[in-house]
């Protein structure tokens, strides 16, 4: 075996070895912010009060069995229980585009909703069918999380490209070319 440079291969190896640590490390901060990022969640009801203990601007999303979509037709309020202000929200197209899809749930936004102050929110959902099972779903409110997660994922991409191309460069190192 026949070894191009001591030098770049030490580099190429220092390399490998820091991309893995950095790509260990936003994994791990992805799963940290995403079980942080759920704020409060309850059955999918025609009324529920929610506790909020600071004020923040949350989504309001909807977690509904992969395939289903009868949560189309409805329309959430969500009423301050101490100043009585009410926001109405529906499901909108373009909006759900941010959905998140689980094996056998996804989770569809419905809107943003601004908590201005700590305190008691009832949120009622309007067009529930009678007899229709909401068992497998369930309301969420959840700080917003796609510019996050997106620069965790495009974070995670150049880690192990650079992981790979450094493996390359290693390999390029030891391995002898022949020529044919």
């Amino acid at each position: 075996m026949m070894l191009k440079s001591l030098p770049l291969l030490i580099g190429a190896s220092a390399a490998f070895l820091a991309f893995g640590a950095l790509l260990i490390w936003v994994i791990v901060r992805l799963l940290r912010s995403n079980r942080v990022q759920l704020v409060a969640s309850g059955p999918l009801v025609a009324e529920q009060e929610f506790v909020i203990r600071e004020p923040t601007e949350l989504l309001l999303l909807v977690e509904v069995p992969r395939f289903g979509s009868n949560f189309r037709e409805l329309e959430f309020h969500v009423i301050e229980k101490a100043t009585g202000e009410s926001q109405k929200m529906r499901y909108d197209f373009l909006r759900a585009q941010g959905a998140v899809y689980g094996v056998t749930t996804m989770r569809v936004p419905i809107g943003r909703i601004r908590m201005r102050q700590s305190g008691t929110y009832i949120v009622w959902v309007i067009g529930l069918q009678a007899g229709a099972d909401y068992s497998g779903s369930r309301i969420m409110l959840s700080r917003p999380y796609l510019a996050r997660m997106v620069l965790q994922i495009v974070g995670i991409v150049v880690c192990a490209i650079g992981m790979l191309l450094s493996l390359l460069l290693a390999l390029w190192q030891i391995l002898p070319l022949r020529h044919g």
